[in-house]
């Protein structure tokens, strides 16, 4: 499993470094343009905005990935014991379904709302900008299924 996880680790921080790099080269593009050429290049702006959102949600799941998502640690730190793994379990429980309701589920529905609609500038689908909606989603899941049964093989362990 730490196999598996590396790999996907590996492969969203380089697609993720990807698309930054196209971000970066659209803004410098952009001022560029705007400021030396005095003609802005339009097409700069979407391409820049639709690779911040894909970073975000990639982001994000790497996040639930290496357990470092938004949390309230301060609660958390506070509780030992059966009030601790209480805790988690309500955690990963509400991430698990955050996560297949709102965004596989959610962002399914708003793909195949938006497949028909395209970007103004680019003539991108919408469907295909709001697809990392579901496919951070199964990221997410595959992260907190891991984290859980590592937690749940320390947990063993620590018991035996």
């Amino acid at each position: 499993m730490a196999k598996t996880k590396r790999i996907l680790d590996t492969f969203l921080l380089t697609i993720a470094s990807i698309l930054l790099v196209f971000l970066t080269a659209a803004a410098l593009w952009q001022v560029f343009t705007r400021f030396v050429v005095g003609n802005p290049s339009v097409m700069t702006e979407e391409i820049a905005r639709f690779s911040l959102i894909w970073i975000a949600m990639l982001g994000a799941a790497y996040g639930f990935g290496s357990d470092e998502h938004l949390s309230l640690d301060f609660v958390r730190e506070k509780l030992k014991g059966k009030a601790y793994a209480w805790l988690r379990l309500g955690i990963d429980a509400v991430v698990l379904l955050f996560a297949v309701f709102v965004l596989v589920i959610g962002g399914g529905i708003i793909v195949s709302a938006t497949l028909s609609e395209v970007s103004p500038i680019m003539g991108v689908s919408m469907g295909v900008v709001y697809s990392i909606l579901p496919i951070s989603g199964v990221f997410i899941i595959m992260y907190q299924v891991m984290n859980v049964l590592a937690r749940k093989r320390l947990e063993s362990r620590e018991h035996s």
